[in-house]
């Protein structure tokens, strides 16, 4: 392998930085309340999880009152009494049931007719400017999370001991590729340490010494600063010697370093108590739920064990590819019921494993665009505008239906075919960093965009 392929698979190599919503409030929900847990690990993580391929919002969060939805989707709308009702006017596909408790309990929360104002039906395009935050412009190559993370590093350099940034995947998002150094996970991660010594002797130059130089750097680096007279006359001969030339090697320490403080987390422990099947959580005393089968599921229970460890991780991130329903997306028989079961019981999984931790762990599930609100002639629908964004954990104001809704005739909606974006994804996560993450948010974090100062209202 090269090791600049390596770099690029494990995240080493990237280089880069509407108000007044509509509410519909579902009466039985209860915010939740403070946990000891809280104060004992108050930083807060943020899970984004991406669904890539443009998810369908209207099979998802069904308008079931809407006569016009059951005219333009006669083959594939949800039937009124398959639906599960959250109020008068909307409701879930059937496949989201796991997730309906956490609605009634206040811990779930979608922002409806929500998305890129972008009017771009490309993929790449649509992703790309949405994971950079900057819809249109090109010139942006660092990712939002990423620009974050920036903002926020340590200014003395990180503790090695810290994950602040991992991607549950084999390649970085484009949200969190940039100057911060975020790792994505090899999928044979714990079998790989004859791989991580080979690299790690590579960025050393077989030098341990030289290995804590390229360390100390990288934090440098990072952090913004400069200034070398912290180092010993040899130190920075090495320095000039090449370690440090190409910032790949800088980095390529830190990635290796945090593989395997992730190896150590995950795999080091041989009494792996997460993990054995229904039991009473003991902070709680509520029944842990036993996570399904599949690839998704096994992502999200390894990082509810790094949530739960206590490593310092800050930004988690992850995807799941197929949401292009051009043929076969369904009701209650297709492949978007399949894709919601899949992932409505990983997430559900996940958030009862995480227990008292889910207060401090808000989960945003994002999508590039919508699909278009009339069905086509193969079980589908193409590529649309509007979507819908969700909020789950943390201290979010569950047990809403948020974003302005502006209808299904023809006249109401985008170039007469889409649902229109009522509400800026930016205004969104403009929340998400300044409400959940205590983050300052910068004049120009967002390039070309400033968002509300008085926010949505989605956090208690």
């Amino acid at each position: 392998m090269r090791r600049r392929d390596f770099l690029s698979n494990t995240g080493a190599g990237a280089v880069s930085v509407g108000a007044g919503l509509a509410i519909t409030k579902n009466s039985l929900a209860v915010q939740p309340k403070k946990n000891p847990v809280s104060d004992l690990y108050p930083d807060p993580v943020v899970v984004m999880i991406f669904l890539r391929g443009g998810q369908d919002q209207l099979n998802t969060i069904v308008p079931y009152t809407d006569k016009t939805y059951y005219k333009i989707r006669p083959t594939i709308a949800i039937q009124k009494e398959d639906v599960i009702k959250l109020n008068n006017r909307w409701g879930l596909h059937p496949a989201m049931k796991p997730l309906k408790r956490f609605y009634d309990e206040g811990r779930f929360a979608v922002v409806i007719n929500s998305g890129s104002p972008h009017q771009t039906r490309s993929h790449f395009e649509a992703q790309d400017y949405m994971e950079y935050a900057a819809p249109g412009n090109r010139t942006i190559t660092d990712g939002w999370l990423n620009r974050y993370l920036t903002a926020t590093a340590n200014p003395r350099g990180e503790d090695p001991k810290k994950l602040r940034a991992l991607a549950m995947q084999e390649r970085l998002p484009r949200s969190l590729r940039g100057t911060y150094p975020a790792i994505a996970v090899p999928p044979n991660l714990r079998d790989i340490e004859e791989v991580l010594d080979l690299f790690e002797d590579f960025y050393s130059g077989g030098d341990p010494e030289a290995l804590s130089v390229a360390q100390r750097a990288a934090a440098r680096k990072q952090s913004g600063t400069s200034s070398r007279k912290s180092l010993k006359s040899r130190d920075r001969k090495k320095e000039e010697d090449g370690l440090m030339s190409d910032p790949i090697m800088a980095s390529g320490t830190q990635t290796i370093q945090g593989l395997r403080r992730l190896r150590e987390v995950l795999y080091g422990d041989a009494d792996d108590s997460t993990y054995k099947g229904p039991r009473e959580a003991p902070e709680t005393g509520a029944t842990f739920q036993e996570y399904p089968g599949g690839w998704f599921a096994s992502r999200l229970k390894s990082l509810a064990k790094v949530i739960k460890s206590d490593v310092g991780l800050s930004v988690a991130a992850t995807d799941i590819n197929g949401w292009d329903h051009h043929i076969g997306m369904g009701s209650t028989d297709g492949t978007l019921n399949r894709m919601l079961s899949f992932l409505s019981e990983g997430l559900a999984a996940f958030m009862d494993d995480l227990g008292p931790h889910l207060d401090r762990t808000l989960i945003v599930v994002s999508t590039e665009f919508g699909r278009v609100a009339k069905e086509n002639g193969n079980d589908g629908a193409d590529h649309g505008h509007g979507g819908a964004t969700w909020l789950l954990g943390g201290q979010v104001k569950g047990g809403h239906i948020y974003g302005r809704w502006t209808g299904l005739e023809p006249a109401e909606l985008f170039q007469k075919r889409d649902l229109q974006v009522t509400t800026d994804f930016r205004e969104i996560y403009a929340d998400v960093l300044r409400q959940h993450m205590k983050f300052d948010l910068p004049a120009d974090f967002f390039p070309g965009y400033t968002p509300s100062e008085k926010g949505l209202g989605l956090f208690a």
